[in-house]
Order: structure tokens, then C-alpha cells, then sequence
């Protein structure tokens, strides 16, 4: 999604030595706590204020015994209200996100962004530290049953490998049933097959797996991309892990947000944030909001990073709640072999009932990007619309407009050209980050609400499904209202 951070942040941790030191965060849950000393109003201070230091901590209440409701990174904006003294301390009540309410330490703000915008590591007391979960490393067998047909000329082999002995030829159109599938060296999936002719193991990629158009599929009468209609919103573990969970909601109700991405799994980690959706998904669902748990796969290990996917989709929290569909970030490889092996396994295992949104490169930062891959398989398109491309450079509504709109109509050209089964429901994907900086802030190249303005209305004039934005925790204050402001 941000090719310039490093995999530790988006993980919401730190690589130190070799070692693997994951800082988390929850809210920390108190009671009401009555105010030692009177809490007088002071002068009120500029409209915008700029958090000077990462992880600064942000209470319901002028004082630090009061529940955190999160930890803003360094170089967030945050509305100023007015200044209120509690005891010996003085304290600033700000707005932040859509429109929550909450108070920073006055000396922790100014006028000014920080020189060097940083996240920082910091931890939230209460909930366990996320932890690699990389599965054994294996080359299966694992079950699989499904029906296909051989979709390019291809050879039968004797085991999952294509340097073992051939046994036969199988042309285009041959009807496959697959027995279990396996993994090579090199992590490029396998299909145990049975055939007409004879038994043996075919690589995956020579096989279209028999299932539902992804394009039109239904589920309970209701079209697959339902969960992904209207506006969402991003983010990385980092926010998961640093805020309170029902803040969270609250904010995402205020917006207008129907669905939220929430990175969970990547491939150096592997599934390393079940806590994170044990968390999200009951207060989501209750208030009424689609959590899709969000995979980046490297492909380099293509079976490895199925089997992390697939663990992810079948995750079940305590309370019974599971992920509404998974999107996959897939911009570290770019050949169409991978993509169509992973998304065809993964459509395969999971079956047609389950939603999957991939994220992809916009067709001007990779004009060769496997769109055809991608519609074999997935149900919804986000590409990756970033369009503040050049430092320094300010962009005008019509040139968001343009760029959008070319984005747009170019992907479903390459769609078009594959044929009506493959236009795929697309989901315009925004940002609300700088691009420029290691960690998304900084505000200087990020867009002005204008912009996304400009983005959400070029979105829904083409006829897209929803709008979302990369990410939520970058996001300025102008964003925020044009985001809350926008009716889809």
C-alpha cells in the first residue's frame, strides 16, 4: 500500500537487532474519575494545532487518569477548542479524526508542524503484544476438492514438481477434479488432479478452478460486493493498536464510514494480529460497520502466503465474529503467473461466497499490471488512486478529476478487453497520507479536502461501487471533513 515503509511499521512494531519488538495499544478502561481540582477555562488557542512528538496520548478528559482514547503520531493536526487548567497542568481540549472530543497536554501542541513528522513506538496498556505467526514452513498435502478445466496446453506429472516424470499431455478444455493440492521448492502451488486420462499433479496455473462470476456473484440475494458499498477507510496495525476501539467507531459513525480495511497478516509476520480482530469485529458489527481484514502477500512464497490468507479468512473471534470479505494489497510482484496462482487457489479454498478486494497500482505507476489475474478470482478492484505523485507540486480538483477518471476508464478497458464476465464492481481507492515521508505525515504533499472532494465526487460520477482512503491515522482535519461531508 506504501511501498517506502518498512514492513515493522506497518505491523505497528519495530526490528531491532534482529529482534521483533511489537508495540501495541488499547484503551485503557477507568471509571469516572472525579477532578482533584477545579478545571477552569483558559484563552482559546489557534484553530489548528500540530502534535509535536510521536505517541502523544490523547484523553477523554483533562487529566491522565482518564480513559486514552488514542496516541496521535507526530505532525498530526487536530482542531483547537480551548484550554482548560486542571490542577497544576494545562491542558488543550481538541477535536480530532471526524469529530471526536478529547484532551492533550497544552505544551505537547503548537502552530506549527514539528520539523520531523514520526509515528514512534509506544505502548497502550491492556492488550497482549502481536507476535510473528508464520506457519510451519511445509509443502502439503493438503485436501482439496473442486472441479476444473485445464485453461492451457499442459503436462501430467508424477509428483508436484516439473522435473519429475511426465505422464501425459492435457489439452485445452480438459475437465479436471482435484484431489488435494501440494507446494514445489520454490512455493508455486500444485493440483493433485484426476482426469479422463489419468492421475497425477498439474501446476495450478494451466487450471481455471469451476466457480461463480466473481463479477456478479450474489450472497443471500445481495450482490458479493455489498460489504465494500459507500465510504472506508484504511489503516495499519499502528492504528488498531493505539486507539479505543469504541472511539474508533464513533468516529467512522460520524463520518459516514460503512466499511473499514484492517491490516491483520504480512508475509514477513504472517497472521500476527488475531487480537486486533478480536477487538474490531464485535464493536464494528454493532455498529453496523464491515471490518475486511486486510492481507499483504509478497508471493515470493506463493503457497505460504495462500495458507496465511486462508487462515486469516477463516478466523473466528470469541464472540463468534468474522471477517465480512479480505483484501489483499498485491503490489510486490507484478507477473500475471503469481497473481492467478494465489487468487485461484485462494477462490478454490475459500469458495465463492467469500469476498475478496484486491488493492492494485493505478495503470500509470504500472502500465503491465496483471488486471486479467486479478479478475479471475477477486470480486471488487480498489486501485490505488494516489495522485500527488510529485513533491512540492499543488493539484487542482480537475486535475484529481482527470487523473481519476483516466484511471478509472483505462482499468476498465483492460477489463473490457477480457470480456463482459471480467468487469469487475471497482472501488476507488484515495489518499489521505504523504507520500513523501517515511511514515504518511507531514501534511506538505498531502491532498487538501478539496481534493478528496474532487476524488469522492470523480468516484461516483463513474459509477463506482464506493470510494475508501489510505490511511486513517495520516489523515488532516480538511480531509476529515470532506470525507464526513461527502454523501455517497
Amino acid at each position: 500500500m506504501l511501498p517506502n515503509r518498512r514492513a515493522a511499521r506497518r505491523a505497528g512494531c519495530l526490528a531491532v537487532e534482529g529482534a521483533l519488538i511489537l508495540c501495541v495499544c488499547v484503551a485503557l478502561v477507568c471509571g469516572d474519575v472525579s477532578r482533584a481540582a477545579a478545571v477552569a477555562r483558559l484563552s482559546t488557542a489557534p484553530t489548528l494545532l500540530y502534535v509535536q512528538q510521536p505517541c502523544t496520548p490523547v484523553y477523554a478528559k483533562p487529566t491522565a487518569q482518564s480513559a486514552q482514547l488514542t496516541a496521535l503520531l507526530g505532525g498530526t493536526d487536530v482542531s483547537a477548542l480551548e484550554q482548560v487548567k486542571s490542577g497544576s497542568s494545562t491542558w488543550q481540549h481538541v477535536r480530532f479524526w471526524s469529530g471526536i472530543d478529547g484532551y492533550v497536554t497544552a505544551d505537547a501542541l503548537k502552530a506549527t508542524p514539528p520539523q520531523h513528522a514520526e509515528e514512534g513506538a509506544c505502548e497502550f496498556p491492556g492488550v497482549p503484544d502481536p507476535s510473528t505467526n508464520i506457519l510451519p514452513a511445509s509443502h502439503g498435502l493438503w485436501p482439496l476438492t473442486v472441479s476444473g478445466a485445464v485453461s492451457a496446453p499442459t503436462t501430467l506429472y508424477t509428483r508436484p514438481d516439473d522435473t519429475s516424470l511426465p505422464m501425459a499431455g492435457l489439452a485445452i478444455g480438459s475437465v479436471v477434479t482435484t484431489l488435494a493440492w501440494a507446494s514445489d521448492a520454490q512455493g508455486h502451488p500444485w493440483y493433485q488432479v484426476r482426469t479422463s486420462a489419468a492421475s497425477g499433479w498439474v501446476w495450478s496455473g494451466a487450471v481455471r478452478v469451476n466457480a461463480a462470476d466473481p463479477a456478479t456473484h450474489e450472497v443471500s440475494g445481495k450482490p458479493i460486493w455489498t460489504p465494500v458499498a459507500g465510504k472506508g477507510m484504511w489503516f495499519t496495525n499502528y492504528l488498531t493498536h493505539h486507539a479505543d476501539i469504541a472511539t474508533l467507531m464513533h468516529a467512522a459513525k460520524l463520518a459516514g464510514i460503512t466499511h473499514i480495511y484492517a491490516e491483520v497478516a504480512i508475509s514477513t509476520y504472517g497472521f500476527y494480529a488475531p487480537n486486533s480482530l478480536d477487538r474490531l469485529l464485535p464493536a464494528a458489527h454493532a455498529a453496523g460497520i464491515a471490518v475486511i481484514a486486510w492481507v499483504y502477500p509478497y508471493l515470493k512464497d506463493i503457497s505460504a502466503d495462500v495458507r496465511m490468507t486462508q487462515q486469516v479468512a477463516n478466523y473466528v473471534t470469541p464472540t463468534g465474529d468474522h471477517p465480512d470479505g479480505i483484501a489483499t494489497d498485491v503490489e510486490e510482484v507484478d507477473d500475471s503467473a503469481s497473481v492467478y496462482t494465489y487468487g485461484q487457489l485462494l477462490r478454490a479454498l475459500l469458495g465463492s461466497d467469500t469476498l475478496l478486494v484486491s488493492a492494485v497500482y493505478h495503470p500509470f505507476a504500472q502500465s503491465y499490471y496483471p488486471y486479467a489475474a486479478i479478475a479471475a478470482s477477486w470480486n471488487v478492484i480498489a486501485p490505488m488512486d494516489y495522485w500527488h505523485s510529485r513533491a512540492g507540486r499543488q493539484y487542482s480538483a480537475q486535475d484529481v478529476e482527470r487523473f481519476v477518471s483516466r484511471s478509472i476508464t483505462t482499468i476498465r478497458a483492460a477489463l473490457g478487453s477480457l470480456g463482459t464476465n471480467a468487469m469487475l464492481p471497482i472501488e476507488e481507492l484515495g489518499q489521505t497520507y504523504d507520500m513523501f515521508t517515511d511514515d504518511g505525515i507531514g501534511g506538505q504533499n498531502s491532498p487538501t479536502g478539496a481534493e478528496i472532494t474532487a476524488d469522492m465526487q470523480s468516484a461516483h460520477e463513474l459509477g463506482c461501487i464506493g470510494v475508501s482512503f489510505f490511511e486513517w491515522q495520516t489523515a488532516t482535519q480538511d480531509e476529515w471533513a470532506a470525507v464526513s461531508a461527502f454523501q455517497w
